[in-house]
């Protein structure tokens, strides 16, 4: 079983400051999955700098910096799951069902933009948002071989 923090639009130093960041506890996950809006490159820096791997993708408020060192989108495996990763600008206002078209032969698409936490499935396919961090929400993924569980949470 694999644990996952998942998060999105983080908007540091414009909505949000790293005394926020630093309430969450990172030994207690495997990844960070980061859905963009970081804003500025020294967020990724302070995830890098944690102990789980960390995971990421820009997002349309992202300085140049951070659209540089990071890809739009990345398919990656975990505990045989196939998780699509993007921001979700690039579908409108983040329509989970124009997003998913971006991707082929995924289980699970992790996307943020919209600042709405949402869970749903769409042709099969799990579909996440955590939420908006800078608004205090993430969530708690956790994946094993034959199970998929999620938490959303608060700061």
């Amino acid at each position: 079983m694999k644990k996952i923090l998942l998060i999105s639009d983080i908007h540091i130093p414009t909505r949000s400051t790293y005394l926020q960041l630093e309430k969450i506890d990172y030994s207690k996950y495997d990844y960070i999955i980061a859905s963009g809006d970081f804003i500025e490159e020294e967020v990724i820096f302070y995830f890098k700098a944690q102990s789980p791997e960390f995971i990421g993708v820009y997002g349309n408020a992202d300085y140049y910096d951070v659209k540089y060192s990071l890809p739009e989108k990345r398919i990656i495996n975990i505990e045989g799951k196939k998780i699509g990763i993007i921001h979700g600008h690039q579908a409108g206002w983040g329509d989970p069902e124009r997003l998913i078209k971006r991707f082929s032969n995924i289980d699970i698409m992790i996307y943020g933009h919209t600042h709405r936490p949402d869970d749903r499935i769409i042709n099969n396919i799990r579909c996440i948002n955590p939420g908006a961090f800078c608004e205090n929400s993430y969530a708690i993924l956790e994946i094993g071989s034959d199970e998929v569980s999620l938490k959303f949470q608060k700061i």
